[in-house]
């Protein structure tokens, strides 16, 4: 059974941001993904850009490729990581799912789909926010001719054309979609609690540099205007608000409340016939593998700034872990900084015991 200082689990942005930093400060380490890494951006639908400019997409030590202000594509951002991890000499596991952590006579215990155990004084989670997709329980209510995507979609082209289209969730992805299938489809989008939808660009400049230069970003999650900005939920999809997307033909409703056969409830008693419904709820934490009860509180991840209860377990790369830029690869450093720091500091105090 292989011993580390430090099992890593999760090869996306975050994992590998802060594997280097490992490896930098000479602390044995391993980094587990389950899949390839870049692959969970590549299995987003091909048409998705993330809604950050290059000048912020990119980790320390690594630029981003092309014109600073323009906006990447998925796909880009998954051969980005492939790059980073190539050239930063990372030592990865690929096609190592974590099953079940643990922990025994102080040693945390990993082990991995194959069956095989790992052992650690410390472990990291890097896992991400984007882990199940979020469907609601009514949604069995369909009719099985109804076809049903979630973050499984990866083109649009596979929703026939003509087709009546629902799209359930109005964050960034959802609006994308809607207003990339009119052309093809007649489409209804349900959105959630009303939030504001500026433009990505402002005076030439990405939304999240103005951002960045009045602080905002990283204002502490606890502050007010940290806060504020937490309530109002902004979502930077100015090209696709309400106005725009009825422009394009889109229909908006309120919330989906419940199915039947074909038809979707709205809020309001509106109602909507659906040959395709696209789930674009969001996401959820997958906690089944984490043993560790004291970790987690209603299927989420417990934490304060990284640090989780269990001594020696931390967590990185979650929404609002310090500030708003937390889930932003902008975020990372003063998040990452943070835990390599107490991890040190637990690691040392585990040679004096």
């Amino acid at each position: 059974m292989k011993n580390y200082d430090c099992v890593v689990i999760g090869g996306g942005q975050s994992g590998l941001y802060i594997s280097n930093l490992l490896r930098n400060k000479d602390i044995s380490y391993i980094l587990l993904e389950r899949d390839q890494v870049g692959q969970v951006w590549e299995n987003r639908w091909e048409g998705l850009r993330l809604f950050t400019s290059r000048q912020f997409c990119g980790l320390p030590g690594l630029a981003f490729k092309g014109e600073p202000y323009t906006f990447p594509t998925a796909q880009e951002m998954a051969e980005y990581l492939r790059d980073f991890a190539k050239s930063m000499n990372l030592l990865i596991r690929e096609s190592s799912e974590v099953t079940n952590l643990s922990k025994e006579n102080g040693q945390f215990i990993i082990t991995l789909k194959t069956a095989e155990t790992l052992k650690a004084k410390a472990v990291i989670i890097a896992t991400g926010s984007n882990q199940i997709p979020i469907i609601p329980p009514f949604s069995k209510n369909l009719s099985k001719d109804v076809l049903q995507f979630n973050g499984a979609l990866k083109s649009l082209q596979t929703i026939p054309e003509k087709s009546r289209v629902v799209v359930v969730g109005d964050g960034a992805t959802g609006r994308q979609i809607a207003g990339n299938l009119t052309k093809r489809c007649d489409v209804t989008l349900a959105t959630g609690r009303p939030r504001a939808l500026p433009p990505g660009t402002i005076l030439g400049k990405d939304l999240f540099w103005w951002l960045n230069i009045i602080g905002v970003l990283k204002a502490d999650k606890h502050s007010k205007v940290a806060r504020l900005l937490r309530d109002r939920n902004p979502v930077p999809c100015g090209n696709f608000n309400d106005q725009r997307l009825k422009t394009m033909g889109v229909r908006i409703v309120g919330r989906a409340q419940d199915c039947s056969d074909r038809s979707i409830l709205f809020e309001g008693s509106q109602t909507a016939e659906a040959d395709v419904v696209v789930w674009a709820m969001g996401y959820r934490d997958n906690t089944d593998w984490l043993k560790l009860t004291n970790c987690i509180n209603e299927k989420e991840f417990v934490e304060e700034y990284g640090t989780m209860p269990e001594p020696g377990l931390f967590i990185i790369g979650r929404k609002w872990l310090s500030c708003r830029a937390s889930e932003l690869i902008m975020g990372l450093p003063q998040d990452a900084d943070r835990v390599v720091r107490e991890l040190e500091k637990y690691l040392t105090k585990q040679q004096i015991l």
